[in-house]
Parts: C-alpha cells; structure tokens; sequence
C-alpha cells in the first residue's frame, strides 16, 4: 500500500460528531437529548453536530492539528 505523500506530516484530530459540539444552528437542537455534562448511555444522543464541528475548526488549528478524521455517522444502539 502507497501512503500519501501529504500525510507523513499531518497531525490528526478525531472526531465522534455527536459527543463534539452541539450547534444551535441545526434545528434538531430541540431535540430531547441526553444533557451535554451527564455520561453517555447505549441508546442516547448528545445532539453534537456538524455545525458545531466547524464552529470549532479555530479550536483544532489552534492545537496544532492539520487534518480532522470524523468517526462514521449513523444511527446506532
């Protein structure tokens, strides 16, 4: 397998969206989550989202971070 030359200097940030950011733009923010604070259960929903990704791109750079690597989104248990 090749790897990529622009990767040998890429420092990634990992995101799992809906534990993130919670934006107040997306109008499922009214939505009845789980509390942000409170620990995650099997069948809840933070209500992170991608707005609140880009709100936060400052943020990663800001760490030093060059890529970001979303986890999958989907529905799950």
């Amino acid at each position: 397998m090749k790897i990529p030359s622009w990767v040998q200097d890429t420092i990634f940030y990992q995101i799992f969206p809906d534990r993130f950011a919670k934006s107040s733009r997306n109008p499922a923010a009214t939505l009845p989550f789980e509390p942000w604070d409170s620990a995650p259960t099997t069948h809840g929903f933070k209500g992170g989202d991608l707005y609140g990704v880009l709100e936060k791109l400052d943020y990663i750079q800001e760490l030093g971070c060059t890529a970001i690597y979303l986890n999958p989104i989907f529905a799950s248990a």
